[in-house]
């Protein structure tokens, strides 16, 4: 299959379960991670779409990247955010950046960015060593957002 294919399997599978019952969901609390989101996801997150005017009151800011944006760290939590139940109200349809966080797959490592609650001793971990060792591939936890 190879790695990437593999690596994409485990996030959908072990890692899904792994964010939708163990996470304390700190990636989504805007002031530990970054959600950079295009129109459509930014139309999706919130429910409508929000006019450039409406911008700063919502919290949203334009990224560098021409048509990106991102949520403002002092909103707090992400809008598709249920603080009762600490889920995501919206999981399967989440936006790239929520689906791709807290990894970066290099060459020769995986990267866990901090923030992820993923822990080693959670099976999830031990089956991402598993795949991670059989492409040759180290586990690193680096900071940064």
């Amino acid at each position: 299959m190879g790695f990437e294919a593999d690596f994409a399997k485990w996030k959908n599978s072990e890692f899904g379960t792994y964010c939708m019952t163990k996470c304390k969901a700190t990636c989504c609390d805007m002031r530990n991670a970054s959600l950079h989101i295009n129109e459509l996801e930014l139309k999706a997150l919130f429910g409508k779409e929000i006019e450039p005017a409406e911008h700063k009151a919502a919290g949203i800011r334009e990224a560098k990247e021409r048509g990106l944006y991102y949520l403002d760290a002092d909103m707090g939590f992400c809008p598709k955010f249920d603080t009762t139940t600490r889920k995501c109200l919206d999981y399967a349809r989440r936006p790239k950046s929520c689906r791709e966080f807290p990894f970066l797959a290099e060459n020769d490592a995986v990267v866990i960015k901090s923030g992820c609650s993923l822990g080693k001793g959670d099976p999830a971990y031990r089956k991402l060593v598993e795949l991670a060792s059989r492409y040759g591939k180290v586990i690193v936890k680096r900071a940064g957002r």
